[in-house]
């Protein structure tokens, strides 16, 4: 595990990590996870850093951080390394030269950290043990619940950055505090970026819903395109695929009218209604005032 001084890292970061990963020199999930959500992911509510309004203030955030195990950062790395101890340890001085390539940069001995700290729930993750440590930060907030802004992107700093500027420009307008981890793989970077709302309390979703649409519409401007979403999002998502005046979308529409003509499985999923619902109001895009109620179907589809 390593830990970075500062956000404006992100750009040199990603580059470093791709060519590491895209060799295998990184393996598994390699992950570069912002400190506010590893903070949040000690499972305390928000309220025992910060009670204010808006978004929490950096320098509370670093404070905690400088309290914790891991000092003061704003990015940490977890990843892992598998095979026989020499070349575990051939690979880990690669990744160790390389990532102090950025200035400020600390490498954590796993031996200084505690039983409840994240990173051993990644260990754990990483060798197969299924855990649920992650999802503690949904105790930021009273009765936690979670969606998520999942955009995929080329593996390159630039994009990172793209990406991260967007999330944290719409977080700041919509009072949620950023919880952003760039996931690599071997051909694609992922953003997942939670947030966290009270789903007890009406104006904390609607902000919420919000705020992420806001972010979907955003990153396909720039080219970028969610790879999962929210059921409430399936409508939005799908058509942010819009290449070619929406041929993909055209294409599994009959698709979906040869195969199951009448529309019986699971219609609308993935954004795909049959021809008995299209156009009646089932769709869900962000649309003021919009139900998921529809307005009936038509009737029975034949010699398609």
């Amino acid at each position: 595990m390593y830990t970075f001084p500062k956000e404006e890292d992100l750009t040199q970061l990603i580059e470093i990590i791709r060519p590491l990963r895209i060799s295998m020199i990184l393996e598994n999930v390699a992950q570069l996870r912002h400190v506010t959500q590893t903070i949040a992911g000690r499972g305390h509510p928000r309220t025992k850093f910060y009670s204010g309004e808006g978004l929490i203030p950096p320098e509370i955030i670093h404070k905690a951080a400088s309290e914790s195990p891991l000092g003061d950062c704003t990015w940490i790395y977890y990843g892992m390394s598998y095979g026989p101890e020499a070349i575990r340890k051939y690979k880990l001085d690669i990744v160790d030269k390389e990532f102090h390539k950025v200035a400020g940069c600390r490498r954590i001995d796993p031996a200084t950290l505690p039983a409840d700290e994240y990173f051993w729930a990644r260990d754990r993750v990483a060798a197969g043990v299924p855990d649920i440590q992650e999802l503690a930060w949904v105790n930021w907030v009273p009765n936690g619940a979670h969606i998520a802004f999942s955009p995929i992107a080329p593996i390159r700093g630039a994009d990172a950055t793209k990406l991260y500027t967007l999330a944290r420009a719409r977080h700041a307008q919509f009072g949620i505090d950023l919880f952003p981890a760039f996931i690599v793989g071997l051909r694609e970077m992922h953003l997942i970026v939670e947030l966290v709302y009270d789903r007890h309390d009406p104006a904390a979703r609607s902000r919420a819903l919000a705020c992420l649409r806001a972010m979907v519409a955003d990153a396909a401007r720039l080219g970028y395109g969610e790879y999962r979403t929210h059921l409430a999002l399936m409508d939005q998502v799908a058509r942010t695929y819009g290449w070619g005046g929406g041929a993909l979308g055209r294409f599994n529409e009959k698709l979906k009218d040869c195969l199951d003509p009448n529309a019986i499985l699971a219609p609308g999923r993935c954004g795909i209604w049959g021809a008995r619902y299209r156009g009646r109001g089932w769709e869900m895009t962000g649309a003021e005032g919009e139900t998921s109620e529809g307005g009936g179907v038509g009737g029975r589809v034949s010699g398609v």
